[in-house]
């Protein structure tokens, strides 16, 4: 009976969902925060708050960007530097709308993506960047994740960028993001990386 329960306790713990903690600031656009946190910027166009919330909160919002060109490949960018660990691996993911608004194109693209830096704040590139291009889906919100990225050796923190794409000139596009994601895909640390057994007991 003891070995039973003891089993089934251990099932429970190895099955019970692990919650990863999302290490950006303001991620949910909530207000009165606005864009607080986000550092925006455009080779043509603007990064703005929208009151247009995924779950339709009254409280909540989410980052529009609008690009309006005259050259082919231009975006806008809005990113953040956290810190991280290195080693552990790590995933971005953001929620994105297109609209069908009258004069808006879709002949662009939404971008997730991060790179590991070996400074806190985000200027000495470490390598081991990662992202994903999503296409537009018009008037759907769409989830996009990028693939796990491992944090290299040294590395202290990431760069988390999200954009919005505009590939044609003169083609005005227009996206929203929304319930943005940057967290650790390890579970725990210490897989005896360290040289010792710090943090098992027996």
């Amino acid at each position: 009976m003891v070995r039973s329960t003891l089993c089934l306790a251990i099932a429970v713990i190895v099955t019970a969902p692990v919650s990863a903690q999302n290490l950006l600031v303001n991620p949910g656009f909530d207000v009165p925060d606005q864009l607080t946190g986000w550092t925006c910027t455009t080779t043509s166009g603007v990064a703005s708050w929208s009151m247009v919330d995924r779950l339709g909160s009254p409280t909540s919002g989410s980052m529009q960007h609008d690009v309006s060109a005259d050259a082919d490949d231009r975006s806008v960018r809005c990113t953040q530097c956290v810190p991280i660990v290195e080693n552990d691996g790590y995933i971005a993911s953001a929620w994105y709308y297109w609209p069908d608004d009258p004069g808006v194109f879709q002949t662009g693209s939404t971008r997730v993506t991060f790179s590991f830096y070996n400074d806190a704040g985000c200027t000495v590139n470490a390598g081991g960047g990662v992202g994903k291009i999503a296409f537009p889906v018009l008037d759907t919100w769409v989830h996009v994740n990028s693939p796990e990225g491992i944090a290299p050796a040294g590395s202290v923190a990431a760069g988390v960028f999200f954009f919005t794409w505009q590939y044609n000139a003169n083609e005005f596009v227009r996206a929203r993001l929304d319930d943005l994601d940057f967290s650790t895909t390890t579970i725990f640390r210490d897989g005896f990386e360290s040289g010792d057994i710090a943090a098992w007991s027996p």
